[in-house]
Formats: C-alpha cells, structure tokens, sequence
C-alpha cells in the first residue's frame, strides 16, 4: 500500500449567528485523486530533465496603452531546473514512493528548443537498470511566456498594467517491458497587476519579469505534484446549532470529533420533532457526519431529506443553494473512492 505523509484530518470551529439558527464552519481536508495513475508496483522513481533551455527572446512581450508592442528578452534557463527541482522535493517529502531520484543535467541532445525530443528506448532502459527505478517521469519540454500589459482608465485617470506568466509543460512516463508511453501536456499561469496614477509607477509596480518566472517556475513544480499523487484539499462544512437540547449536545461530540455519538444525537433529534426547520437542520448535520465516517450513500439520503425540507419551506435560498452543491461534492467524493484505492494500493 503506498504511504501518504499527510495529516488525515483538520478541524477548526468558527460559530457565526443568524437570524433564527447558530451555525457552525467547519474545514475538513479532503483526499482528492492524482489526474496520473501510477501502476501500484511503482516504487522507485526516476524524475529526469530531458527539456533544452529556452532562448531568452523567445516568448515575451509588452503592449503599451498606445497600442505598440515590443518583444523584450528575459534569462529562463533555470525554469526547468526550479520546476523538477520543487516537484522532485514535493513527491519525496510525501513519502508516496520508496525512493525518488532526480537527475537535473538534460539528457536532451537535440540543440532545436521548438522541436521534442522523445527519450530512445534504449536510453529508458539503461536509465531503469542504472537507478533501480520502477518508472521514469521526464519534463521533456516546458516554455514560458510573459506578457505585460498596459492600460489606462481615462475616467478614472489611472494607469493599470498586468503581467501574465504562463507555462506549458509537456511530460512523458515510462515504464519497463516496452509498456507503452504515457504522454502529457500542462498549463499554468500567474496573473499579477499594478497600478498608480503615474504611469511608470505602474509599470514598476510590477515585478521583475525574471524573478516572477522563477516564481512561477516553482508553482509549476507544486502544482505538477497534486497532478501525479493524490493530495489534500481544504473544503467547507456548515452545521446548524440551534436551541435544541439534543442538537446542542451533538455540537459538544464535534469539538472532541466523536461523529458517531452526534450523528446519534441528531438523529434523535430528527425523530422527535416534528419541526420541519429543526428537522430540515438535523438532517444537514447528519449527512456531514456520515461524510466524516465514509457512508456517502447515507450522507447522501441525509442531505437529500435537507435539500428538501428547506427548498418547500423557503424556496431558493443559502442553505437551499449550498445543499445542492454539496449534494454534488458528495456524488464526485463517492466517484473518486475507486481511483483513490487504485492509486493507494488499495484492493488494486
């Protein structure tokens, strides 16, 4: 089974008030599946560069408010370098894989930047037996583009300039065997902006185009990461808190996480009430529990019985909106559970 070195479960607890019910705001994180699956025998990666250096004028450009447009030159010989290096870095430090080795020097011998070179097969094979590796993940070409933009609002009687950094990574994965090649292809992008009623204010507000690409170069490598191992997701949860002894009482079960004795709680108040509004609230908070617990199916009756309570009393509302939308997360959670196990190992 692979690891994960992640904490399985955050909680903190904000109450907020309305007009008739308590709530409560409750963050959990969420295990969301690798867009790549790695076959479960993989244990020892090799990350390798196979990319040539991006000339320096090739991809950059600023338009003035007049309407001019003027290529400028900016050094991006690092940027594979920083993506492979925070991707290399990232993958070991989760702990997903056995061992993880980063070659950084190009193995690219074709000198044309535009044209991708794909690694021989013979040099996959040699690279496999070198390093002991189960798999090869190759960055095999990555551009970056800069494009600054220069605007003024007369009727405001300001200058705003804008600077787009975006990225488009190809990649490639290769196994033992002649199994076939896995192709991929990524973007990413950064959008900063300035402005100021002086117009080189403005544009100095910006920063430095190099260093906003190493910065985006490091985001790339991040951002690769959550695309090749599952990873953790921050998402939102609501709980009604009203009045109600029994709904109070399940409150004190979240705050020590014992979701067994609330769900029970609120149950009972669900069952002893004919309140449709305290029904339509306990409800909600049931189908939360039963998230925590890893019943979707019953989360999902639960927060059906919600939905429906609260959208014929009140019509389209918050709570009527956001039940119908965490009706969806639910669905796309119990989706997920097949890749999460396939990737973690789990009954593969």
């Amino acid at each position: 089974m692979k690891r994960l070195n992640y904490t399985l479960f955050i909680l903190f607890v904000l109450f907020f008030t309305s007009c008739k019910t308590a709530m409560v705001f409750t963050t959990l994180d969420i295990l969301r599946p690798a867009q790549v699956e790695f076959p479960p025998e993989v244990e020892n990666l090799l990350i390798i560069n196979n990319s040539k250096i991006q000339p320096e004028d090739v991809g950059h450009s600023i338009q003035f408010f007049s309407g001019q447009t003027r290529n400028f030159s900016v050094p991006t010989d690092s940027v594979s370098l920083f993506v492979l290096s925070v991707l290399a870095e990232e993958i070991e430090q989760i702990g997903f894989f056995a061992s993880v080795d980063l070659l950084l020097n190009s193995a690219n011998p074709n000198a044309d930047f535009n044209s991708i070179t794909p690694l021989p097969r013979a040099t996959v094979n040699r690279l496999l037996n070198t390093y002991d590796a189960d798999a090869i993940l190759s960055l095999d070409h990555i551009i970056a583009r800069s494009e600054i933009e220069e605007n003024y609002f007369s009727g405001l009687g300001y200058f705003y300039t804008i600077l787009n950094v975006r990225f488009d990574s190809f990649w490639s994965i290769h196994y033992p065997n002649n199994v076939p090649t896995v192709a991929l292809h990524f973007q990413d992008s950064l959008f900063l902006q300035s402005e100021s009623h002086n117009r080189a204010q403005a544009l100095e507000g910006l920063p430095d185009t190099q260093d906003a690409l190493i910065d985006g170069a490091l985001f790339v490598g991040y951002n690769s990461t959550r695309r090749f191992l599952p990873f953790w997701e921050q998402s939102d949860r609501f709980f009604f808190d009203s009045n109600n002894k029994l709904m109070r009482h399940a409150m004190d079960s979240v705050v020590v996480r014992n979701w067994e004795s609330a769900a029970e709680l609120w149950k009972q108040a669900f069952n002893s009430t004919n309140n449709t509004r305290l029904r339509g609230e306990a409800a909600n908070n049931i189908a939360i529990a039963y998230e925590i617990l890893g019943d979707y199916d019953e989360a999902l009756k639960f927060a059906q019985i919600s939905f429906d309570i609260f959208n014929a009393r009140m019509g389209a509302n918050d709570a009527v909106i956001r039940l119908s939308d965490y009706m969806l997360e639910l669905l796309r959670r119990k989706q997920e559970l097949l890749l999460l196990d396939r990737q973690l190992g789990i009954n593969p």
